[in-house]
C-alpha cells in the first residue's frame, strides 16, 4: 500500500482550507450557516428557550424525543446553552452534508487531481480532503458555541465558569456527531464527478434511508432499528443525552462509520480515473 506522508497531509489540509474557505461552495456553506444561526440567535436571545426548562416545555422535549433527554439537557442546565444545542444537533445533517459535498467531487470532474498525483499520493489526497472537511465544520460549530455560550451567560443569568463545562462538551458533541456525515460525503464525493450531485446524493440516501426506517418500523421495528445503522444518526440519541459517558459511548461507534465508508470511498477513488 503507498506511504501516507503526515507533511504532505498537513500541506494538502492547508490549501484545501484556504481553498474551501474561498470557493463557492464554502462561501455558500458559511453564509446560509451564519444567516440561519443568526436568525435563531435572535429568537434566543429574546429568552425563548426559558419555557423549555418548566414542565410543559419538558413533556413536549420528552414527547418529540425521550423523557430521559429532555430531563438531561433541561434539569441543572441553562436553557438557552441546551435549546442551543437541540437545534444544532438536529441541523447537523442539514449543514455538514452540504459543507462536506466537495472533497474530490469537482476535482474528479474537472481532472485537476491529475496535477497532484506527480507530487503526492491518492491516499494522501483522499485524506487530506476529509481532515479538510473536517476543519471547515468543526471551525463552524466552534465558533456558534462560543456565542452560544456568551448568550446563555447574559440571557439566563449565569456565570461563564458554571456553563463552560457543559459549552465544552457540546462543542465535542456536535464535532464528533459531524464526523461520521463528513465520512459518508468523502463516500459519496469519489462516486459523482460534481459537487452538487455529491450532496444531493448525499441527501437522499440519508432522507431515503430515514423514509424506509418510519415506514418499516410500524410493523417491524427490530429491522427498522437495524437499517437505521446505516446511517451517521444512529447515534443521535447517544449525543442528545449531552453527558460525558455518552459521549464516550458515541466515540466508540463513530470510528466504525468512518472505517467503513472511508474504506469504500477509498477503495472506489483509489481504483477511478483521475
Amino acid at each position: 500500500m503507498t506511504a501516507l506522508r503526515l507533511a504532505t497531509v498537513k500541506v494538502l489540509v492547508r490549501h484545501d482550507v484556504y481553498y474551501a474557505l474561498r470557493s463557492t461552495r464554502g462561501l455558500l456553506f458559511l453564509v446560509f450557516f451564519a444567516v440561519f444561526w443568526l436568525w435563531l440567535f435572535s429568537k434566543l436571545a429574546g429568552g425563548g428557550a426559558q419555557w423549555l426548562a418548566n414542565p410543559e416545555g419538558s413533556f413536549i422535549i420528552g414527547w418529540l424525543f425521550d423523557p430521559q433527554i429532555a430531563k438531561s439537557l433541561f434539569v441543572n442546565r441553562s436553557a438557552t446553552l441546551s435549546a442551543f444545542f437541540l437545534l444544532a444537533v438536529s441541523t447537523v445533517p442539514m449543514f455538514v452534508l452540504f459543507a462536506a459535498s466537495d472533497q474530490t467531487a469537482n476535482d474528479i470532474g474537472s481532472k485537476y487531481l491529475r496535477f497532484l498525483t506527480p507530487r503526492c499520493n491518492r491516499i494522501e489526497i483522499y485524506v487530506a480532503r476529509f481532515i479538510g472537511a473536517t476543519v471547515l465544520v468543526a471551525g463552524a460549530y466552534i465558533a456558534i458555541t462560543l456565542i452560544a455560550t456568551l448568550m446563555a451567560v447574559w440571557v439566563d443569568q449565569v456565570s461563564f465558569v458554571a456553563v463552560l463545562a457543559d459549552a465544552l462538551l457540546v462543542m465535542l458533541s456536535l464535532i464528533v456527531y459531524a464526523l461520521p456525515f463528513i465520512a459518508l460525503m468523502s463516500l459519496c464525493s469519489v462516486v459523482v464527478g460534481s459537487a452538487g450531485l455529491s450532496a444531493l446524493v448525499g441527501i437522499s440516501v440519508y432522507v431515503v434511508v430515514l423514509v424506509v426506517v418510519a415506514v418499516v418500523g410500524i410493523n417491524l421495528p427490530t429491522v427498522a432499528d437495524t437499517v437505521a445503522y446505516l446511517i451517521p444518526n444512529a447515534t443521535k440519541p447517544l449525543v442528545l443525552r449531552l453527558q460525558w459517558s455518552s459521549l464516550i459511548q458515541t466515540l466508540m461507534i463513530v470510528p466504525v462509520y468512518i472505517l467503513v465508508y472511508g474504506l469504500i470511498g477509498w477503495r472506489i477513488f483509489a481504483r477511478r480515473d483521475i
